[in-house]
């Protein structure tokens, strides 16, 4: 049997589901992504907070941005073990 031709009988498979998804939706692989940016806005942190020439105020934002990078991690990680989000 050819591989374009079906039976009477049988039906052509469906389109997968999963095909076509957006890409945004990254599941679980953007927690490391997550914290590794935490671990890099935290080291930009303290490199400006330890250099007295450069703006205290840098290094304290840096510092906010790697809270809200941990918070997004632990965030998704809720969603995926409630089976809100896929992974």
């Amino acid at each position: 049997m050819e591989r374009g031709n079906t039976a009477p009988d049988q039906h052509p498979q469906r389109p997968d589901p999963e095909q076509g998804r957006s890409a945004t939706r990254m599941g679980f692989f953007m927690v490391p992504v997550f914290f590794f940016g935490a671990v890099i806005m935290i080291g930009i942190g303290f490199t400006f907070l330890s250099i007295p020439d450069q703006p205290a105020v840098l290094g304290y934002a840096a510092f906010a941005l790697a809270a809200v990078c941990v918070l997004l991690a632990i965030r998704r990680i809720r969603r995926i073990s409630t089976g809100k989000e896929k992974y």
